[in-house]
């Protein structure tokens, strides 16, 4: 990652990378082709996971060097490996695009060349900017690292490969020739690191694009082998692993054991008479229409988030922006430019339905493909970062001045705790709850599942509260107290004909919940809204059609009571309308299922 070098020939290009490194650093693991998206052959970096070399399919390939234009002043921590980050790049379907785009705050800076399409680009982040150059293909070029050489260094260098190229025959024997010779491998006189006594030339990797097979050849100086690594087509299903048989069956073992899993329709069947009977109670079949009238079918279905915003006092939830289906990509940057949003962002469709299409924005990328693929109007949101999400039940009598939290969920999202020494993949093997997500996350964090935390590091694996994303609900009714129920009245009182639902809440701590201070409602459910305390692992299934039936029962007494002070209520046609409605939205969502974000269970 230190000296590189890219040689064109008549029939395509050498990129050889000598990496120069500490030498108590642990040797880093052979190149291997990799299935994660696209075909990836690369050497892995035992400590952070990453790579500093990479070949993508059979024509592409990048390496990266640390710095950028001159050196820097380490800082004692950063966001992420700079080898994790240039794998996300070079894996996108276009890397340079991607680099544009990908947010490289707290990241140390680095110098990415990338070989694509037969153009070559030098990709800097000088830790304040990003800078993109596209480079004469057809011309000899090498690069030193900043943060081990100055200026002398890097021009003798160059002139090196002038003397060098032209001269002799561009061949893999004679790169690596140049790449190990006196001058070219890591010198401690010809360092300005601090600690250049303890660097060397460990490894030289060079990739071969001159053939019909290309190839990776990796040369480990300490241990005298050499590994040649050409990419294989990837086995039948490979990319799909998690989908085999084996897989399913084992994923259909653990929702079987766990009733928390089963289909909505196995859980609320059984419930079915209770609900018969509030309807012959109320002489209608849709005897909740009346419970919300401000919300359309009282917030049961097909009522957009929205409206329902617009309902809700300002600054108790984020600030959104409503985009319609099909909006051309400049009215959205029009949008942002006028809105104070910056990534990551959350976006969702403004009708939905359990967590389907809710995607964490991290970029423009994931933007633009969002906007590409909805065929709903969604909504955009700044991601909100505060470390506690609840769901409180709450309901309110018609004519009562206060109302009552018949229920609190918290949530908590999925993710995995390093033990130094698993990757993530084996961390989430450990959890039922994990593996019921694997498919999706194999394919939206690709090789990243085998990065390796730290001991006691917590890894976010879903940045959603949803149950079918992999959050797990616990009952937290414990929390009830008046304080909280003042504060959660005081909100829902402003709430113009709002009576029965479930407000999810972000918030800092409880105790400024209960205060009314740094909170954030990320949703406001209406009729339809499940008291989701339920879903606790600790609770039976007695327990939760116990619950079911209370909540209804709040449904009918709040609805029967606004229909006699004059609230319109829903006929059975009205009934049949709505579930049409929701069942063709529910097809335009599920439709065209847009890759790294359709992740339910």
């Amino acid at each position: 990652m230190c000296t590189v070098t890219y040689i064109p020939t008549s029939k395509g290009a050498f990129l050889t990378s000598n990496r120069d490194e500490r030498t108590d650093r642990a040797p880093a693991e052979p190149p291997a082709t990799r299935h994660a998206g696209a075909s990836l052959t690369y050497p892995k970096d035992a400590q952070a996971g990453g790579t500093w070399i990479a070949l993508k399919g059979r024509r592409d390939a990048a390496v990266l060097l640390n710095g950028g234009f001159k050196n820097h002043v380490r800082k004692p921590s950063y966001n992420r490996s700079r080898g994790l980050v240039m794998l996300e790049i070079v894996e996108a379907s276009s890397p340079a695009d991607c680099f544009e785009t990908t947010v490289l705050e707290g990241i140390e800076p680095f110098t990415l060349i990338l070989f694509t399409d037969g153009r070559l680009m030098r990709c800097t982040w000088d830790g304040s900017r990003k800078h993109r150059n596209e480079l004469d293909a057809h011309q000899p070029h090498i690069w030193a690292s900043a943060t081990l050489y100055n200026d002398d260094a890097r021009q003798m260098r160059a002139q090196r490969l002038q003397q060098w190229y032209g001269k002799s025959a561009v061949t893999r024997e004679s790169i690596l020739d140049f790449h190990t010779q006196n001058g070219i491998m890591f010198d401690p006189s010809h360092s300005c690191h601090e600690h250049r006594d303890a660097i060397a030339t460990v490894s030289v990797t060079s990739v071969d694009l001159t053939g019909p097979e290309p190839a990776m050849h990796y040369h480990d100086l300490r241990a005298g082998t050499t590994f040649v690594s050409r990419p294989a087509e990837a086995p039948p299903g490979e990319q799909m692993a998690f989908d085999s048989l084996r897989w399913k069956a084992r994923r259909f073992l653990i929702r079987l054991r766990n009733w928390e899993y089963w289909p909505l329709e196995c859980v609320y069947a059984p419930t079915l008479p209770a609900w018969l009977w509030l309807s012959i109670k109320a002489r209608a079949i849709c005897f909740f229409g009346a419970a919300n009238p401000s919300m359309r079918y009282a917030g049961f279905a097909e009522e957009r988030k929205s409206r329902i915003y617009a309902l809700m006092p300002k600054g108790s939830y984020p600030e959104t922006l409503v985009c319609e289906a099909g909006i051309p990509r400049e009215k959205i940057q029009m949008l942002l430019q006028r809105s104070s949003f910056t990534f990551p962002l959350i976006a969702k469709p403004d009708i939905g339905e359990r967590g389907v299409q809710v995607k964490l924005l991290e970029n423009e990328t994931d933007l633009e493909d969002y906007r590409l693929h909805s065929r709903v109007d969604f909504l955009m949101q700044p991601y909100i970062d505060y470390p506690n999400e609840a769901g409180i039940f709450y309901h309110r009598m018609p004519g009562e001045q206060s109302g009552h939290i018949s229920g609190i969920v918290g949530k908590e999202l999925l993710s995995v705790t390093g033990d130094g020494a698993s990757d993530i993949l084996t961390l989430m093997m450990q959890d039922d709850r994990a593996i019921l997500q694997l498919p999706a996350l194999h394919e939206s964090l690709g090789e990243r599942l085998r990065s390796v935390p730290a001991r006691g590091e917590k890894i976010g694996l879903v940045p959603y509260g949803n149950h079918s994303r992999g959050a797990k609900f616990i009952d937290l009714s414990r929390r009830i107290t008046p304080a909280l129920t003042q504060a959660i009245d005081r909100i829902c009182a402003r709430i113009p004909g709002f009576h029965f639902g479930r407000l999810d809440i972000r918030f800092k701590s409880w105790e400024a919940l209960e205060a009314g201070q740094h909170f954030s409602i990320i949703e406001l459910n209406g009729a339809a809204s499940e008291p989701t305390h339920i879903y606790d692992p600790q609770h039976s299934l007695f327990f939760a059609w116990k619950e079911i039936y209370r909540h209804w029962k709040i449904l009918f007494e709040i609805s029967m009571a606004n229909a006699k002070k004059g609230a319109p209520q829903m006929t059975l046609r009205d009934g049949v309308e709505m579930v049409r409605e929701h069942q063709r939205h529910l097809k335009l969502m599920r439709c065209h299922r847009i890759r790294r974000f359709e992740n339910e269970a």
